[in-house]
C-alpha cells in the first residue's frame, strides 16, 4: 500500500514539474533554419506550374523528444506577399521552443479587363485563390506530420496562423474538413478568354498524398476570416486564438466584402467573416469557452496595434493548451462586443463579456451622452437623435447608428 501510495506522489509531483517548467511564452533558444525545402508543383490561376517551398526553423538547445510546430501563413490579399515575409515571426516562435514553418501557397488571381490585382474578375475568383490556398496549406501540414520523427513534432501539438489572406487560409485549412465543404465555384466554372477554369479538386488538394490527416491542435488568427463560418461546428475542439481592429478597412471585423470602405474594389468580392463575425458563430452554437480567446483592439488599421502585446496575447493563452494545463478562461481574454441589428430603432441587442457590468453612450465627439449598467444586454435608445455613436463596455467601444 505505502508503495502505491508512493507511485501516486512520484507520478503527480513528477507531472506537476513537467507543466510547471512548460514555458512557450519566453525566449530560451538559438535559432537555426533550412531554406527552400521543396514541397510539390501545382497549377495556378493561369493553369501554370508553380514550384512550393517551405522554410523550417527549430529551437537550438531543446531537449524535448516532441516539441510543438506552428505553420505560417502570408498574407497579402491572395495576390502578392511571400513565405520570407514570416521570418522574423518563426524566429520569435523557434526561440520559444516551436518547430515554426513558413509556406508557400498559390496567390494570384484574374483581375477585370484592364485592371489589376486587387480588382477581381468576379467572386468566383476570390473563392478560388482561397480554396488553391487551403489545398496547400492542407498539403504543406502532411508533408510537415511526415517528418514529425526527423524534426522531433508532436503531432498532438500542432497549430497553424496567419495574418490577414494567409489567416484565412489558415482558418480553412483547420476547419474546412469535409467535401461537402468545398465552394460550388472551386468545380468547373466559365473561362477567362483563353483560359480555362477547371475544376480544382478536393478539399485535401492535390499534393504529398501520405497517408496524413490535417488535423491541427489550434489556430492563431490574426486579422483574418473565413468565406463561410459555418465550416466551424461545436465538437471540432480546435483552440482559435484571434486579433482583430474594430473598423478595419481591408478585412471587416464583421461581415462585409474585403476593401468595403473603397469604392469600386468590393463589387466583386464576396462577403468575408472576420473575427467578429467568427465569434457570434462560436456563441450561436456553444463552442466551448475555453477553446476560444479574442482581442477585439479600439481601431481602424489592417495592422497590429503592438506587437510585443498581440505576440504575449497569443502565446499566453495558447500555453495551457501546449501544456496541457486547465485552460483560464479569464487570462488576457478580450471578448467581442457585438451590436447584433446595426443600425437601431429603439434598442441595442448586443452580446458582451460575461463579467460587463456597465455601459457608456457616446457621440463620435467623445462626449458622453447616457452611461448605466448592463441589463440583460439590452438598451433602450428611443430617446436619441437619429445619427451615429459609440457603445463602450470593458472598454471596448462599437459604433452604431440610431435611425
Amino acid at each position: 500500500m505505502r508503495l502505491i501510495l508512493f507511485l501516486i506522489f512520484y507520478t503527480c509531483c513528477f507531472a506537476f514539474t513537467l507543466n510547471a517548467q512548460c514555458d512557450y511564452t519566453i525566449s530560451k533558444y538559438g535559432v537555426r533554419s533550412v531554406k527552400n525545402v521543396f514541397v510539390g508543383t501545382d497549377l495556378d490561376f493561369q493553369n501554370k506550374p508553380k514550384d512550393l517551398f517551405l522554410d523550417i526553423y527549430y529551437p537550438v538547445g531543446s531537449t524535448e523528444a516532441k516539441r510543438p510546430m506552428v505553420m505560417w501563413v502570408f498574407g497579402g490579399g491572395f495576390f502578392q506577399g511571400t513565405r520570407q515575409d514570416l521570418d522574423q515571426v518563426c524566429t520569435e516562435f523557434a526561440a520559444k521552443g516551436f518547430v515554426a514553418v513558413t509556406i508557400d501557397y498559390r496567390i494570384g488571381f484574374h483581375s477585370i479587363p484592364g485592371g489589376q490585382n486587387p480588382l477581381s474578375f468576379d467572386k468566383a475568383e476570390i473563392k478560388r485563390v482561397g480554396f488553391r490556398g487551403m489545398q496547400d496549406g492542407k498539403a504543406m501540414l502532411r508533408f510537415m506530420k511526415a517528418r514529425h520523427v526527423e524534426d522531433s513534432i508532436d503531432l498532438d501539438r500542432i497549430w497553424v496562423g496567419g495574418f490577414s489572406a494567409g489567416s484565412f487560409v489558415s482558418l480553412a485549412t483547420a476547419f474546412l474538413d469535409k467535401e461537402s465543404d468545398k465552394p460550388q465555384e472551386a468545380g468547373k466554372i466559365g473561362d477567362i478568354g483563353t483560359v480555362q477554369r477547371n475544376d480544382l479538386g478536393p478539399a485535401d488538394g492535390n499534393l504529398v498524398k501520405n497517408g496524413f490527416d490535417t488535423k491541427v491542435q489550434g489556430v492563431f488568427n490574426v486579422f483574418g476570416g473565413l468565406l463561410d463560418t459555418l465550416q466551424i461546428e461545436k465538437n471540432d475542439n480546435i483552440a482559435l486564438i484571434s486579433y482583430h481592429q474594430t473598423d478595419d478597412p481591408i478585412v471587416a471585423c464583421g461581415a462585409k466584402p474585403p476593401y468595403w470602405p473603397y469604392p469600386v474594389v468590393p463589387t466583386n468580392y464576396p462577403t468575408a467573416f472576420g473575427t467578429c463575425s467568427i465569434v457570434q458563430r462560436l456563441q450561436n452554437i456553444d463552442y466551448p469557452k475555453n477553446q476560444y480567446k479574442t482581442w477585439i483592439y479600439t481601431g481602424a488599421n489592417h495592422a497590429v496595434h503592438d506587437n510585443a502585446a498581440v505576440l504575449g496575447f497569443m502565446l499566453t493563452n495558447a500555453n495551457p493548451f501546449l501544456c496541457n494545463t486547465p485552460v483560464n478562461t479569464n487570462i488576457h481574454e478580450r471578448e467581442a462586443v457585438l451590436i447584433k441589428q446595426n443600425p437601431v430603432f429603439s434598442d441595442i441587442e448586443f452580446t458582451a463579456p460575461m463579467d460587463a457590468q456597465n455601459y457608456t453612450i457616446l457621440d463620435l465627439s467623445g462626449k458622453i451622452i447616457s452611461s448605466g449598467r448592463v441589463d440583460d444586454n439590452s438598451i433602450n435608445v428611443s430617446s436619441l437623435n437619429s445619427g451615429f455613436y459609440l457603445l463602450k463596455v470593458n472598454e471596448q467601444l462599437v459604433k452604431f447608428v440610431k435611425k
